[in-house]
C-alpha cells in the first residue's frame, strides 16, 4: 500500500493552454497520498493484470505567495481539501525486459470516481500506449502516446498537466492544465561504449478543455537528449541524465533511474 507525504513549492499558472508566466506563479502546498490496489483475476477484464483501486489524497494549501490564481475563490481546490477515489487499472504487457524495452508494447488503462465524501465530485481516465522496436545493434526506437480526461469538479491540482520529467521534458510539469491532455512522443537509445549510452527524443502535446478543442496548429513540442550509464547488467537498469527543451525555451535538467517510458 504506497504511501507517502510531501512538502512542495509548487507552480500554477491557472487553466487552460494559452496560459502566461507573470513570475509569481509559487506556492506551497502539503500532500498526504494513500493508495491501495487489489489485484483481480486477469481473465475478468481480458488483461495481463487486474487491479481495483482505492485512493485517499489530502491536500493543504499552506502559502499561497503572490499568485493571483488562488486567492481567487472561482479556483477549485484553491484552499486544497480531502479525496476519495475508487475505480479499477488494467495492464497489458508484452515487452521483453521491463527496465529496458527492445521490443514489444505495453498498454495501461485507469478510471477512477471521486465521489463523496470528497469535498470534490469528479473522474480521471488515463491510457498509456508503449511501443518498442530494436533497430541496428545496441539501438532502440521507443514510442508513447499518453491521454489523459478529466470530467467533473475537480481541484485545479488534480487536472490533467502537460510536462515533467517523462513526457514532454523542457517543460515544467503542469506549465499548462487542464480538462484533457495528450501526448505523442518517442526516443532513440543507443549504447556507445561499453556501458554508456545516449537518447535523443522528440515530442507533441496540448491540454484542452473539450476533446474536440485540440488543434494542431496550436500543439506545444519539446525536444532534447541524454546520458546513460548501465549500472546494473543483470536486469539491464540504466541511471538517466537528460536535458529537455521546450516550445516556449525553458529548459528542464533530469537525473534517474530507469528510462522515461
Amino acid at each position: 500500500m504506497p504511501m507517502s507525504f510531501s512538502y512542495t513549492l509548487d507552480k500554477f499558472w491557472g487553466v487552460g493552454n494559452e496560459t502566461v508566466e507573470t513570475g509569481t506563479e509559487d506556492y506551497f502546498r502539503e500532500d498526504l497520498d494513500i493508495q491501495l490496489e487489489v489485484q483481480v483475476p486477469p481473465l475478468l477484464f481480458f488483461s495481463d493484470l487486474s487491479s481495483f483501486i482505492l485512493d485517499y489524497k489530502h491536500t493543504n494549501i499552506v502559502d499561497v505567495e503572490d499568485n493571483q490564481f488562488l486567492t481567487d475563490e472561482s479556483i477549485t481546490g484553491y484552499n486544497g481539501g480531502d479525496l476519495f477515489g475508487v475505480g479499477f487499472g488494467l495492464v497489458w504487457d508484452r515487452r521483453d525486459n521491463l527496465f529496458y524495452p527492445t521490443s514489444g508494447h505495453y498498454q495501461y488503462m485507469k478510471f477512477l470516481v471521486y465521489t463523496e465524501p470528497s469535498d470534490y465530485t469528479f473522474t480521471t481516465f488515463e491510457l498509456d500506449v508503449r511501443y518498442y522496436k530494436k533497430l541496428f545493434k545496441k539501438s532502440v526506437l521507443a514510442t508513447n502516446l499518453y491521454f489523459k480526461n478529466v470530467s467533473g469538479n475537480a481541484p485545479f491540482y488534480e487536472l490533467a498537466a502537460l510536462g515533467g520529467h517523462q513526457r514532454m521534458r523542457g517543460y515544467f510539469q503542469g506549465r499548462y492544465r487542464d480538462n484533457n491532455y495528450f501526448t505523442l512522443q518517442t526516443e532513440y537509445r543507443q549504447y556507445f561504449w561499453k556501458r554508456f549510452g545516449f537518447v535523443a527524443f522528440g515530442g507533441i502535446g496540448d491540454v484542452s478543455e473539450e476533446i474536440t478543442d485540440f488543434n494542431l496548429n496550436q500543439l506545444k513540442y519539446s525536444f532534447g537528449g541524454g546520458l546513460r550509464y548501465l549500472f546494473n547488467k543483470k536486469e539491464h537498469v540504466n541511471l538517466r541524465m537528460d536535458i529537455g527543451i521546450g516550445g516556449d525555451g525553458n529548459t528542464g535538467i533530469y537525473f534517474g533511474i530507469e528510462e522515461a517510458f
